[in-house]
């Protein structure tokens, strides 16, 4: 039968994930915790504001105003390789960015 804990309890048990070096699977594996009950609880308080590492702050439109753009700001591209997020300008040079992947990839 399922461990009936309080948010409280939860966010105690993601501090312990984070400081772990396991992954999900393996922490819970290793503390006999549903996978998908900690992964449904974990979104559910950091959704609802209780847990402080949401990445997330309250914002409020305090003023209406008109603008326009003149000159817009090219926007970066991303790679991702191996776990690592790279971004990279627009207009970076194709023989740059293959030996770039090559190096990332020796």
């Amino acid at each position: 039968m399922a461990k009936l804990r309080s948010d409280q309890e939860w966010l105690e048990i993601f501090k312990k994930y984070e400081s772990s070096t396991l992954t999900q699977r393996e922490f819970c594996q290793k503390n006999k915790i549903s996978s998908s009950t900690f992964f449904m609880k974990r979104r559910l308080l950091k959704c609802s504001g209780e847990s402080d590492q949401s990445g997330f702050v309250r914002a409020e439109i305090t003023e209406h105003s008109r603008y326009q753009v003149i000159n817009p700001v090219a926007a970066n591209m991303t790679l991702m390789f191996n776990n690592v997020e790279l971004s990279i300008p627009q207009g970076t040079p194709t023989s740059y960015l293959a030996e770039l992947i090559g190096a990332l990839s020796s």
